[in-house]
């Protein structure tokens, strides 16, 4: 069954024409509040939770309008960040194309705190990344990597990992 925020994820399609690329990096940061929203992270007391994207931004205004949309009850801010020394502060990190390559930089920066590493670079669950997008075939759809969530002290919820294309164990 489709529920709420989770029907965007299972329906997600951008046209291959006209506004292409702006359009599947406006659905891809949909698609981050909602992996937000089926995430589970320690108890915490602050009243943000701190998306960053590491490297060159994809999504531009797209990830601006999100910015202060409610997941569970934290407010989500946006950050950009150009070096691993300021991810510091994050609690999920979009590891954009042009850093992949330092993806084991960004891991051992954070070690083993609970931030949510999601990416959308082919095969990058199987180096760490928690959540990759995929968007072959004009669709947008993502593997889970729930071994890597757990070793951070993230819960995938169920219903999440239902909808990826893939979940490494």
């Amino acid at each position: 069954a489709c529920v709420g925020a989770l029907c965007l994820l299972a329906s997600a399609a951008f046209a291959q024409s006209g506004d292409g690329p702006a359009d599947e990096y406006r659905i891809k940061a949909a698609f981050l509040v909602n992996f937000a929203s089926f995430t589970t992270w320690p108890e915490t007391s602050a009243a943000t939770l701190s998306l960053c994207v590491y490297g060159d931004d994809p999504f531009g205004a797209h990830l601006d309008a999100v910015a202060g949309r409610k997941v569970g009850q934290r407010s989500l801010r946006v950050v950009r960040a150009s070096s691993v020394d300021a991810l510091d502060g994050c609690e999920m990190v979009f590891v954009s194309r042009a850093m992949i390559g330092n993806l084991g930089r960004v891991l051992d920066r954070i070690a083993r705190r609970p931030v949510l590493i999601v990416a959308d670079s082919p095969g990058a669950t199987d180096h760490g990344v928690m959540l990759n997008m995929d968007s072959g075939a004009g669709r947008i759809s993502f593997s889970a990597n729930l071994a890597a969530a757990r070793d951070h002290g993230l819960t995938l919820s169920a219903r999440l990992l239902n909808l990826a294309s893939e979940v490494k164990q």
